[in-house]
């Protein structure tokens, strides 16, 4: 039969969870003292200058004319099947 048909398993448990929370806390100590525990801390680090995002729109064109200019129209783009319908270069 388990603890718990019996009456007294909660308690069981809860005195295990005490002692291992006991045992731990005075693990905690020792270790902290073998380690050197109280060391005074370190100086604070010193601020960092603060980010400065550049949030101006300068996306304007430079330099053109009037518009009339020479340039040739672009070329179509190539349609699915072009590469199909040339000459194999070989």
């Amino acid at each position: 039969m388990s603890d718990e048909a019996q009456g007294g398993g909660g308690l069981k448990n809860a005195i295990i969870g005490l002692v291992t929370i006991i045992v731990t806390a005075i693990a905690g100590v020792i270790g902290k003292q073998l380690m050197g525990g109280d060391e005074p801390a370190a100086a604070p680090a010193p601020a960092v200058a603060p980010v400065v995002i550049n949030l101006e729109n300068n996306n304007t064109v430079k330099g053109g004319g009037s518009g009339g200019g020479t340039a040739a129209p672009a070329k179509p783009a190539p349609k699915k099947d072009d590469h199909l319908k040339k000459e194999p270069l070989w």
